[in-house]
C-alpha cells in the first residue's frame, strides 16, 4: 500500500550485513520479497478495523503496533495534515503473509519545509507529530554527554567512554569540513549566474535572496533541517516457534515428552499395579496413608467413620515458549548543500534477529481429604475432595516434585532469556563502518515487580492475572560497539508480558470402579468405589495429571536510542518499537500446561478402614512386603504386575493365597515348571491354572506331579 505525496528521490540506505538463517535479514526488502512466496497481504486500513491475524496455530494481535505513536504509518497519517510545515515525499506499508510467518514493511520520506525548525509554533508542532529538528550545541556540551547519564551518548564503561570521545573529536572533524565544503560551493553556486537561476527554479527568487543573506552558520542550519530523510523498517513475525537467535545461557527442559505424557495417561487410565515406568523414575509416587484419626461426627448413630488427611503433596507444571523475530531500521539524511546539484548523506542502519525464551514453572500444592463410613448395617462407601492452588515455592516445594537439581534455577517460577544476533551499519562522511553482535542474556534478575527475581505468585483460576512492561535498559543488544562519537546508539529488548489463568483441574482415577474424574479445586466430595478387604473397607485410587489452564500473551519489542550528529547540529530517535502481540492461548481461552517433564505426576493410594478399630491403614507396605517375599520364593508377576502372581505349587502358593485373603495380594496362580506343561501338553491334557485334564493314559503321570507338588489336580478327560 503507498499513499500520500509526491514520489521523490529515495536516498539510497547501506546495504546491511546479511545474518544466515534469517528470514528477512539477508538482503534488501526488494530482494526478500523476490525469494518469497506470499500467501496473502493485508491493506494497512484493514489490519487497522480488524487487528487481529490468524498465523499458522496462533493468533497475532497487531494493535500494540497500530497503536504505538512513533510507528512510521502514524508519524506519516499526522504529516500528512500538516502541509503548510513539511513536505511527504513518500509513505507506504506493505503487510504480506509469507510461508514463514508475518512480514510488515514501512516507508517514510518527508521534508521539512526551509525556515520551519525557526519557528517555534511549527517546531513544536513538528514535535508532537514525533518529528524532530537538529539542535545545535557546541562539540563541549556534546562530550560533556558521553559521562551524564540519561543522555543519548551516555556510555557507562570507562575505556570505551574515553574511545567514543576520542571518536567523536574526529569524526566531528570530518563532518564539519564537509558541512564546510558544502557552504563553500554554495556561495560559489549564488555567485554564478546560471547556478544562480538553477537555484532560484527550484525555490524562488525570495528564498534565494533570504539564504544569499544569511552566515555559513544559518546556512548550514538551514539547510541541514530542511534535508530529506528517508525512513525503512521491516519487521517479521514468525509461525511456529523457532531459536535461531536464543543463544541460551540456560537449557531449559520444562515440558514433558509425549511419551511421559502418553505413560501419565496410561496410569490414570489402566491403574497402579506395581512401580511406574523404568524410563520415567519419577512419574509416579505410592504413598501410605497418614494422618490417621476416628472422626465419628460424621456418621449418624451405629456407623463407623473416619476421615484421613492427605497432604500438602506439590506438584510441578510448566512451559517453554520462544520465537525468533526480525526487525531492520534504517534512516538517511541527504543535506542539499547546494540546493542543485551537489549533496551529502549521513546513513545509519540497525538489524536485529532476536530471541524472547520464557521458562514458565507452576508449582501446585494439593491437599486431599478421604472419607469413609461403614454402616450398621454393614454397607459402606467412600469419597474424596480436596483443594489445589498454585503457590509461590520455595527449593523445598520445588524438590517435593521431583525436580532435579540442575533444574532447580533457584526455584524461579519464570526463567526469562534474550538472544540476538544484531547489527549495524554507518555511512558519514569518510566514516563507512558496519558490525555485528550475539548475544544471549538472562534477564530474570532485570523483572520487574511482581516477577522480581523470578519469582512470582502464579495467578490463580479466574483472577484478573498479571500485566507487565519493561524495557530492559541494562542490555544493549549491540554490545555497546555503535559508537563512533559523532553517530551511536544502543538497542534495548522491552516486552509485555500478561498472564491468566481459567482453570486448574486434576484427574481422579478411581481404580475399584475403573473411573476417570476431573477434580476442580472444590470442597464437594466425589464418591469412591470400596471393596471387602479382610477385616476392613478398601478404596484404590490415584490422583494426577494436574493440568494448569493460562492463557499467555507476549508483546515483544526494542527501544532503539540512536544520535546521527552533522557539524555541532545533532538529532537524536529514541522509541519504543512495539510488534505483533503473540497471545498463546490455543485452545481458546488458554494453553493446558501438564507436569514439568522429570517431576511426579501421578500419586497412588491405597487406604484401608477397619470399622472394628476405627482406623484407616494403607495396603501398599504389606503389599510391598508380600511382592518380596513371592518373588524371593520362586513366584513370577502376571504381565510384571505387582499384586499378580503366578507361584510353585510347592510351599509358595498356599502364602501367596494367604496374603491375597488379607488384601496384601491381588491374584495367585500356579506356576507350573515349563517341562511338566510341555510333557503334559504333548500327551493332549490341558491346564487350567494348575489344573490338568488328561487322557486316560496320561493320568498316571499326571498324578505323579500331583504327588511331587509340581501341579494342584488331575481329572480324566471325558
Amino acid at each position: 500500500m503507498a499513499s500520500g505525496g509526491a514520489r521523490g528521490q529515495i536516498p539510497v540506505l547501506v546495504a546491511q550485513r546479511p545474518i544466515s538463517n534469517s528470514v528477512m535479514l539477508r538482503g534488501t526488502y526488494p530482494e526478500t520479497m523476490q525469494r518469497l512466496r506470499v500467501v496473502r497481504k493485508y491493506a494497512l486500513a484493514d489490519v487497522r478495523s480488524r487487528p487481529q491475524v490468524t498465523l499458522g496455530q496462533a493468533r497475532l494481535d497487531l494493535t500494540p503496533m497500530l497503536k504505538n505513536e512513533k510507528a512510521l504509518f502514524n508519524i506519516a497519517l499526522k504529516l500528512h495534515a500538516m502541509p503548510q510545515h513539511v513536505e511527504v515525499k513518500e509513505d507506504s506499508s506493505e503487510i504480506s503473509e509469507v510461508d514463514e510467518g508475518l512480514v510488515i514493511h514501512h516507508t517514510l520520506t518527508y521534508r521539512i519545509l526551509p525556515g520551519k525548525c525557526a519557528d517555534a509554533n511549527a517546531k513544536a508542532e513538528l514535535a508532537r507529530a514525533g518529528v524532530g529538528c537538529f539542535e545545535r550545541a557546541a562539540p563541549t556540551e556534546r562530550m560533556a554527554e558521553f559521562s551524564r547519564p540519561g543522555a543519548p551518548r551516555y556510555v557507562a564503561d570507562p575505556n570505551k567512554r574515553q574511545a567514543a570521545t576520542a571518536n567523536y573529536q574526529r569524526n566531528i572533524a570530518a563532518s564539519t569540513a564537509d558541512a564546510n565544503q558544502g557552504i563553500g560551493n554554495l556561495r560559489k553556486a549564488l555567485a554564478n549566474p546560471s547556478q544562480r537561476a538553477a537555484i532560484v527554479a527550484q525555490v524562488g527568487d525570495a528564498e534565494t535572496a533570504r539564504m544569499s543573506a544569511m552566515s555559513d552558520d544559518q546556512l548550514k542550519e538551514e539547510l541541514i533541517n530542511s534535508s530529506v530523510q528517508h525512513y525503512e523498517e521491516t519487521l517479521f513475525v514468525p509461525k511456529v516457534e523457532s531459536a535461531n537467535y536464543a543463544h541460551p545461557q540456560h537449557t531449559l527442559t520444562i515440558a514433558s515428552s509425549s511419551a511421559e505424557v502418553d505413560a501419565v495417561h496410561r496410569l490414570l487410565r489402566d491403574g497402579v499395579n506395581g512401580p511406574g515406568p523404568s524410563n520415567f523414575p519419577k512419574l509416579l509416587k505410592v504413598l501410605p496413608g497418614s494422618a490417621l484419626h476416628l472422626n465419628p461426627s460424621t456418621a449418624p448413630a451405629g456407623d463407623k467413620a473416619a476421615d484421613l488427611e492427605l497432604g500438602p503433596y506439590y506438584f510441578l507444571t510448566g512451559f517453554t515458549i520462544g520465537h525468533d523475530y526480525e526487525w531492520n531500521w534504517g534512516v538517511s539524511v541527504t543535506i542539499n548543500w547546494c540546493v542543485v546539484g551537489c549533496s551529502s548523506t549521513y546513513g545509519i542502519q540497525l538489524n536485529a534477529g532476536f530471541n524472547y525464551a520464557f521458562g514458565l514453572r507452576f508449582p501446585i500444592q494439593a491437599q486431599f481429604k478421604y472419607h469413609t463410613v461403614v454402616h450398621s448395617n454393614n454397607s459402606y462407601e467412600a469419597n474424596l475432595s480436596g483443594t489445589f492452588e498454585p503457590i509461590e515455592g520455595n527449593d523445598d516445594d520445588f524438590f517435593q516434585t521431583g525436580l532435579s537439581a540442575d533444574q532447580m534455577y533457584d526455584a524461579k517460577e519464570i526463567v526469562a532469556q534474550v538472544g540476538a544476533n544484531a547489527g549495524f551499519n554507518i555511512n558519514l562522511p569518510g566514516l563507512g563502518v558496519g558490525d555485528s553482535f550475539n548475544a544471549g542474556v538472562d534477564f530474570t534478575n532485570f523483572l520487574p515487580s511482581p516477577y522480581t527475581g523470578g519469582h512470582f505468585q502464579p495467578p490463580a483460576p479466574g483472577s484478573g492475572g498479571i500485566n507487565s512492561n519493561y524495557t530492559f535498559n541494562q542490555i544493549d543488544l549491540l554490545g555497546g560497539l555503535l559508537n563512533f562519537g559523532a553517530v551511536g546508539g544502543q538497542l534495548f529488548p522491552s516486552v509485555q508480558i500478561n498472564l491468566h489463568s481459567d482453570k486448574l483441574q486434576f484427574t481422579l482415577n478411581d481404580e475399584v470402579q475403573r473411573r476417570q474424574t476431573n477434580l476442580d479445586s472444590l470442597p464437594r466430595p466425589v464418591s469412591l468405589g470400596t471393596t471387602r478387604s479382610g477385616d476392613g473397607v478398601l478404596s484404590h485410587f490415584s490422583i494426577g495429571d494436574p493440568v494448569y489452564n493460562l492463557g499467555f500473551t507476549v508483546t515483544p519489542g526494542l527501544t532503539p536510542n540512536v544520535f546521527v550528529d552533522i557539524a555541532i547540529w545533532s538529532d537524536n530517535w529514541s522509541w519504543t518499537l512495539w510488534f505483533p502481540q503473540l497471545a498463546v492461548d490455543l485452545p481458546p481461552g488458554g494453553v493446558d500446561f501438564g507436569c514439568h517433564a522429570g517431576t511426579t505426576c501421578v500419586l497412588d493410594f491405597e487406604p484401608v478402614f477397619n470399622p472394628s478399630t476405627g482406623q484407616i491403614g494403607d495396603t501398599r507396605k504389606e503389599r510391598d512386603v508380600a511382592d518380596r517375599t513371592l518373588l524371593g520364593g520362586g513366584c513370577q508377576r502376571v504381565n510384571g504386575q505387582e499384586g499378580n502372581y503366578l507361584c510353585p505349587v510347592k510351599g509358595m502358593l498356599g502364602l501367596c493365597k494367604t496374603m491375597m485373603s488379607n488384601n496384601a495380594v491381588s491374584s495367585c496362580g500356579a506356576l507350573v515348571p515349563t517341562v511338566v506343561d510341555q510333557i503334559l501338553t504333548r500327551g493332549k491334557c490341558t491346564n487350567n491354572d494348575g489344573t490338568y485334564t488328561c487322557p486316560q493314559g496320561m493320568m498316571g503321570l499326571c498324578n505323579l506331579y500331583v504327588k511331587n507338588q509340581e501341579i494342584l489336580s488331575c481329572k480324566q478327560a471325558k
